[in-house]
């Protein structure tokens, strides 16, 4: 029977061309076996992309509500956070002030309106405090701070309240600065917007409102009991221990009713945290089901992978033992 055989150079093409694919089947084992996918998606999907596209943009858009979700969460925290500061102030001043009003010793008076003064001050950089480069109580103008400063306020303050008496003007005038449309308050105290932040998208079809601006009542009556105490270290009623104290004791009042108002504030904001972190859960669980949906469609076989790259493996090792003995042979040895 006669034996066909090929030339040298075409031997050498057929064994580079064998070479390349063996080479070729490794290169793509080896990326389905580190990747855990197809190398040929249009093979593996049988032409129809459909699905698999419906699947990744499911996942880009649970990618993105995630970045949104740990952003909503952390400005609520971080708001939470200056929440407790500005309760936390007003729970240890407000004893302070009652103790100082009950005494009306002047000295006593004088250096709890000091604290009182510098605390108010405290109480603005916890409004004024930013995160992710953002204002958390000014509304929609989140690139300025929500308040003036301090000190500022104050100089207002003691400037509109420099002409009263007694205790009760002081007061009246210090409702008007803040309570007055287009008053000192609104003019100069308050720097954010009087619109809201827009809705915060935390799911498909999900968002939370955000109510959370420095002029809000709750907020002003704070500002307001706290600015109180601190007049007389302005300045306010002097020699008047009297009306000092009357003073003292309307500021811790209100410090103290105002209380129960910034902890329904933070209930409110703590309901909203727990929407978000649910909104997380749930995209977390969705997202590992389309991750796991699209294992199916395009998942590869990590076992079957691991064996075929050995054999194709074990293949080029044979084909470059049989090339080299090839490359070997001189004609005695070929004519054996």
């Amino acid at each position: 029977m006669p034996v066909l055989s090929i030339g040298d150079l075409a031997n050498t093409f057929l064994i580079r061309r064998q070479t390349a694919g063996l080479k070729a089947d490794l290169t793509r084992l080896g990326t389905e076996l580190t990747t855990g996918r197809k190398h040929d998606l249009g093979k593996a999907l049988a032409g129809d992309f459909g699905p698999f596209a419906a699947i990744q943009r499911s996942l880009s858009s649970l990618a993105a509500y995630k970045t949104a979700n740990s952003e909503a969460s952390t400005m609520l925290a971080a708001a939470q956070l200056a929440l407790e500061n500005v309760q936390g102030s007003a729970q240890r001043l407000g004893p302070a002030l009652l103790t100082a009003s009950n005494a009306r010793n002047v000295t006593l008076i004088s250096a709890t309106s000091q604290d009182a003064r510098q605390t108010f001050s405290a109480v603005v950089s916890s409004f004024n405090a930013r995160v992710a480069d953002r204002t958390m109580f000014a509304g929609a103008a989140i690139d300025r701070p929500a308040l003036a400063s301090g000190e500022k306020m104050m100089a207002d303050l003691a400037t509109a309240t420099s002409g009263e008496t007694t205790a009760a003007g002081i007061i009246a005038a210090v409702d008007a600065w803040f309570d007055t449309p287009g008053g000192g308050f609104e003019t100069l105290g308050y720097l954010g917007s009087s619109t809201d932040i827009g809705p915060l998208l935390i799911a498909e079809g999900e968002s939370i409102e955000v109510s959370l601006r420095a002029d809000d009542t709750v907020f002003r009556e704070t500002l307001k009991s706290f600015a109180l105490a601190g007049l007389i270290a302005q300045g306010a009623l002097p020699g008047n221990a009297d009306e000092q104290a009357a003073l003292m004791a309307q500021a811790a009042e209100r410090m103290l009713t105002n209380d129960g108002d910034v902890t329904n504030m933070r209930a409110r904001l703590g309901a909203v945290e727990t929407r978000v972190e649910g909104a997380r859960a749930r995209n977390a669980a969705e997202a590992s089901a389309y991750e796991l949906a699209r294992a199916e469609l395009i998942g590869a076989d990590p076992y079957a992978a691991a064996t075929e790259l050995e054999a194709v493996y074990a293949q080029i090792e044979t084909l470059y033992t049989v090339t080299s003995r090839i490359a070997g042979l001189n004609f005695t040895d070929y004519m054996k």
